[in-house]
């Protein structure tokens, strides 16, 4: 990256990223809601008229090799900045009023189809009590706490003994609605999915082992639906046989649940062949998820010719899981 480190460890600004090709608009809330952070800051600080520093702060932290998509994040939004975060880690951040406007303005257009969108609801109460200065009074103070007591973890300690009595705002009930377009899917998969190899002993083959490819994505069990959502938006299932099976039963088999988490999980050749691949070679994924994409699309080209049922394949194939899913 060309941009230098300064002081304060910015790394870059929207304005030093105009010549950065634009993201689809879909692409970056579905990758938000897979990785963005929706956060309202309330800090004590005798400067203050209220004793208390309050900002709103919209965000998405990633790994420091995945700053190329956090640059092309910041450039299509037009806004932000990129800051190192941690010793691997940078983070897209926007605070200021004016920015900020724009980043509700594009999720208002482009909404958040996950659980997130609670955040979002109440980060945009917020950011409204700030735009207006409400915040610079004792009521609307109180209210922001009372917001911020449902957003995201909650309230600190600190804030809870500064405010014992403050009644949080009730949070909103989350419903899964469908999948507004398929750039969505391409974002939140760059975020939350996972292609992966997996090998597992198997007598009847001479190798004695057997390759599975597997396309996975996990979540907690409150957004079920929106992993119920995503098998039926893929098709999955559907045959001449299944047209008297509900859609749920169908979407269902490609659910799994334990305790408090849920995962979507493809392992179908047919499937991953004949969906999911073609799927994203069309709505591309983007970071460095991508390169895993890649892999896992040689392997199920080695398997579509049988080359895994040879050492020389087989040994092919261990080479590239060897190298998937790792930060490179």
């Amino acid at each position: 990256m060309k941009t230098k480190i300064t002081q304060n460890l910015l790394l870059s600004d929207a304005s030093s990223q105009n010549s950065k090709i634009s993201l689809v608009p879909w692409f970056i809330t579905g990758f938000s809601d897979a990785e963005a952070c929706f956060s309202i800051l309330i800090q004590y600080n005798v400067k203050y008229k209220t004793s208390y520093r309050v900002k709103a702060i919209f965000s998405i932290g990633l790994h420091k090799k995945d700053i190329g998509l956090l640059e092309e994040i910041q450039s299509t939004l037009g806004v932000g900045k990129i800051h190192i975060h941690g010793r691997d880690s940078v983070q897209f951040r926007v605070e200021p009023v004016k920015e900020l406007q724009v980043i509700i303005d594009h999720f208002d257009q482009y909404p958040l189809l996950s659980a997130k969108i609670a955040d979002y609801i109440l980060f945009k109460e917020g950011f409204n009590i700030i735009k207006l200065q409400e915040h610079l009074t004792e009521e609307g103070l109180l209210r922001l706490v009372g917001i911020k007591a449902s957003l995201n973890l909650g309230l600190p300690d600190s804030l809870k003994e500064a405010f014992p009595k403050v009644v949080s705002v009730n949070r909103p009930e989350y419903t899964f609605k469908g999948i507004a377009d398929p750039h969505w899917v391409a974002g939140f998969t760059s975020g939350d999915g996972s292609f992966n190899i997996k090998i597992t002993n198997h007598t009847t083959n001479k190798l004695g082992s057997r390759v599975q490819l597997r396309f996975s994505i996990g979540l907690h069990i409150r957004e079920k639906g929106l992993l119920q959502g995503l098998a039926t938006f893929f098709n999955l299932g559907y045959s001449n046989e299944s047209k008297d099976i509900k859609v749920q039963e169908i979407s269902d088999k490609y659910i799994y649940v334990l305790k408090d988490s849920v995962e979507l999980q493809i392992i179908k050749f047919s499937d991953i062949t004949g969906i999911i691949i073609p799927f994203f070679e069309k709505y591309s994924i983007q970071g460095k998820k991508s390169l895993d994409f890649k892999d896992f699309k040689i392997v199920a080209d080695i398997c579509k010719n049988k080359d895994h049922l040879n050492p020389e394949g087989f040994s092919k194939i261990m080479d590239i899981k060897g190298g998937m899913n790792k930060v490179r």
